[in-house]
């Protein structure tokens, strides 16, 4: 096992934004720009991009000095030069430090302060020729002059994002050199600050009756008042935390569309339900019958869309005249798309697959051992995980060479970490996160019941 602190560490957009002070969509625009370190998938469906932290760091810190500060945990990040706070400046002065901090050649022109003071959003001088403060002590001025602290203080003010330049690449024009005065970034990833139902449905690539259904579960954020659309920020923390699997795809997809790659094709359109709960009964006849497609029944079980295909090809198995394994169900519409019957699929996937029905009706997977205690990104080697998989679903330990056939033919999620990477720690033979290992074995059947992946 290689330790969860052992040197580098890996961001996904949302950390980035949250360690800068930016909206998620300034960080997809700063992905399309040449040299912003590539993504690498990571996850347990490897559908997770996540970037080098220090090379996210050094790349913002040469093309955007001031969102790169933003970041940093230090008194004078940006370098500005040391004094007393009382110490008198000018707009000449102020123009120079400014430049400093957006990584500009030339001084800001006073006359672009000049505008940002009467907008507002430059603070008003401390000192003018008429102030009488000379009277108390303090020095004469025969112009405006603002103290070193105030000035320090509007530098150092958080900033929003200017439009990238049409070549994609940062330069500094394309730094801002004022505050809220500035207009918001404009992108292809740009989003409203509320979303309908429909619009949730296109960005996470599921129907608009999936998107119907989570709303009624516990926890959905509730419609604005007076509208007929939800809040996007809640809605992307809800979906982050209940629907990884969609979650990951919607990232994916901003990723394909900020490096300019040909966008995954919507999901086709689906007729989900909502779960009944654990040992509830079928419905009744006068109950309309929901019927489910592949994709739906992936959705619904939190499984690969390879891992259901696999379920369909289950026929049924007899020994000494009795039923020892189900045939998945007929479907009940043969056109296409195809469709299953929910209560059927349901009731084929409490019998024969256990741990994805406990996984979906909330009641966890059976261990005969509880899992060991450690950092969610340890790294973990080839006997680590036999060991760990092994004594929580049998008992004992699964055979290295029967680990090895299972990673072959993709049985068990493809290594986080191989000798080959380039990454830090450096290892020397595959090592899976421990966050990876211990959500497979929460969400895999029994020994002898695998789907590849």
């Amino acid at each position: 096992m290689i330790p969860a602190d052992a040197e580098n560490k890996y961001l996904t957009v949302e950390d980035i934004a949250a360690i800068y002070k930016v909206a998620v969509t300034q960080v997809h625009s700063w992905t399309s720009m040449e040299g912003f370190p590539p993504g690498r998938p990571a996850g347990t469906a490897r559908t997770l991009l996540v970037r080098d932290a220090g090379a996210v760091d050094a790349w913002l810190e040469r093309n955007f000095r001031v969102y790169w500060a933003q970041g940093q945990d230090s008194d004078n990040p940006l370098g500005l030069p040391k004094g007393g706070d009382k110490d008198l400046l000018s707009l000449a002065d102020i123009g120079k430090l400014e430049a400093l901090v957006i990584g500009r050649e030339k001084p800001v022109p006073a006359a672009t302060l000049r505008g940002y003071i009467s907008k507002g959003t430059m603070p008003a001088p401390d000192r003018t020729p008429d102030d009488k403060k000379s009277e108390a002590g303090e020095p004469v001025v025969t112009d405006r002059r603002w103290y070193r602290a105030t000035v320090y203080q509007w530098l150092e003010r958080p900033r929003q994002a200017r439009r990238p330049s049409k070549s994609g690449t940062p330069s500094a024009a394309t730094a801002p050199a004022s505050g809220t005065d500035e207009e918001p970034v404009v992108s292809a990833a740009q989003e409203p600050q509320s979303l309908q139902v429909r619009q949730i449905a296109s960005k996470y690539l599921v129907s608009e009756l999936t998107v119907r259904n989570w709303a009624k579960r516990d926890g959905f954020p509730r419609m604005l008042p007076g509208t007929k659309t939800y809040d996007t920020a809640a809605v992307d923390r809800w979906v982050r935390e209940n629907k990884k699997r969609a979650w990951a795809a919607a990232q994916e997809q901003l990723m394909l569309e900020a490096s300019g790659t040909a966008a995954v094709a919507p999901a086709e359109s689906a007729s989900t339900s909502t779960a009944r709960p654990a040992g509830a009964k079928s419905r009744s006849r006068d109950e309309p019958r929901v019927e489910l497609t592949l994709r739906d029944i992936a959705q619904r079980f939190d499984q690969p869309i390879q891992t259901v295909r696999s379920w369909e090809q289950v026929k049924e198995k007899r020994e000494r005249g009795k039923v020892v394994r189900a045939a998945f169900p007929k479907p009940c519409r043969t056109a296409r798309p195809r469709a299953w019957d929910q209560d059927e699929v349901d009731a084929w996937v409490k019998e024969t697959r256990q741990d994805a029905w406990a996984s979906f009706a909330g009641t966890g997977p059976a261990l005969l051992q509880p899992l060991p205690e450690g950092h969610p990104r340890d790294l973990l080697d080839v006997d680590d995980f036999r060991v760990i998989w092994g004594n929580a679903r049998r008992g004992e330990p699964i055979s290295r060479t029967t680990m090895h056939s299972y990673h072959s033919r993709g049985q068990i999620p493809f290594a986080d970490r191989t000798p080959d990477d380039e990454l830090t720690p450096e290892v020397f033979a595959y090592h899976w996160y421990r966050e990876t290992v211990y959500h497979f074995i929460r969400s895999r059947g029994a020994t002898g019941d695998y789907e590849a992946r």
